[in-house]
């Protein structure tokens, strides 16, 4: 329920790309504007060096209850915004640090209760994210026609109130509290060389995946889509993304690194070989379904990985720390695709967008496998 906030409203972020583009930050460039994007995710991942201690000393509620407190309020105050250091101050920085204070002990709860089965924990756990990246996206359209922007956030607001609410009070912990590592210690997993290159990975990862998710609904409107039919191209991709999430459960039975890294290759894939050639509406259409699976298995079976290469007991660490570090390549990602499809015109500045992102995704897997390999030196082994 917590992803499907939080997560699922992040990943509807293109569609508050596509409205201000248009609308009240119509004079600012698509670079300037996905900055409120990926400072969302920047906060989220970057507070988990924090949240995790105060998890793993206090358990979840601490941390979710004024969690639910900071995300309200953001979208509360969006909803009165005029000014782009508005939307970044409400829609970026006060959501992300709501995001953060929910997003970790949610993930990092799951992980105490499952040892052999925790990839099919993680998936079901990241289902929410995937569902509510299908229905915010047609929530917010549907309201902004209705009732103007800014009673939808509000709407958006109310809503998110009563799910956190609910998910707050549902997640209970196994292991007892204990204090957390000192500072001095805390960058002591990048000793073991698994974590180091599973970390690098998933570095690689958020740099390049999440382009679409924030220019999906403007290439469509580039394409000749009608502004509904722009929107819910991210419903599309989320609704693909649930059924990858199903698929990453199978990461228990063949491997969840060996998942990691053939749907990295197959996410690396689709951006270059249907991201780079999109010439009509119906083959981005067609791409945000197949998109939506790959980088669905992709994110999920990310969770578990992390996971598998610490114990229960430092679990909430090394979540922290590796989402910490990747945190500044899910801040720069957007930015820099934002930068190429502003300095081409038409459809070559998403052409270097899609090369980008699919590139750097295809090297990740490359680290993943030398993760793999650190723990088990043979290369078909199930890791």
């Amino acid at each position: 329920m917590t992803g499907f906030t939080q997560f699922g409203m992040s990943n509807s972020f293109g569609v508050f790309q596509a409205y201000y583009e248009t609308g009240p930050l119509a004079a600012y460039s698509p670079s300037t504007i996905s900055w409120i994007g990926s400072m969302q995710m920047f906060l989220m991942f970057f507070g988990g060096l924090f949240v995790g201690r105060i998890f793993d000393r206090h358990g979840p509620h601490v941390l979710m209850a004024p969690g639910t407190v900071c995300l309200v309020l953001s979208l509360m105050l969006t909803s009165v915004c005029k000014e782009y250091y508005q939307f970044l101050l409400a829609q970026g920085v006060l959501f992300g640090i709501g995001s953060t204070l929910l997003f970790h002990p949610s993930v990092a709860a799951p992980g105490q209760w499952f040892l052999h089965r925790r990839a099919l924990a993680m998936g079901f756990a990241s289902l929410g994210s995937g569902l509510g990246g299908v229905v915010w996206p047609i929530v917010v359209r549907r309201l902004v026609v209705e009732i103007g922007f800014p009673w939808t956030m509000r709407a958006l607001g109310f809503i998110s109130l009563g799910v956190c609410v609910a998910s707050t009070a549902c997640v209970r912990t196994r292991l007892p509290r204990k204090e957390p590592v000192p500072w001095a210690t805390v960058l002591t997993p990048l000793r073991e060389a698994p974590f180091v290159f599973l970390t690098i990975g998933a570095c690689l990862v958020m740099w390049g995946m999440y382009m679409p998710f924030t220019f999906l609904a403007t290439n469509a409107v580039r394409l000749g889509a009608s502004e509904d039919l722009a929107f819910y191209t991210l419903a599309l991709l989320n609704a693909g993304s649930l059924g990858g999430r199903v698929v990453s459960m199978l990461g228990d039975k063949f491997g969840r690194f060996n998942t990691m890294a053939v749907s990295a290759v197959l996410t690396g894939i689709v951006l270059l070989a249907f991201w780079i050639p999109l010439s009509s509406v119906r083959m981005i259409l067609a791409f945000a379904v197949v998109y939506g699976f790959v980088s669905g298995i992709l994110i999920s079976i990310v969770f578990a990985c992390v996971q598998q290469v610490g114990t229960a007991k430092d679990v909430g660490r090394k979540v922290g720390l590796m989402w910490a570090i990747a945190s500044f390549f899910s801040l720069s990602g957007p930015p820099i695709n934002g930068a190429f499809i502003a300095k081409a015109d038409g459809a070559t500045g998403y052409r270097y967008a899609g090369v980008f992102s699919g590139v750097v995704v295809l090297v990740s897997t490359l680290f993943t496998l030398a993760s793999k390999l650190k723990q088990d030196k043979r290369l078909f082994a199930v890791v």
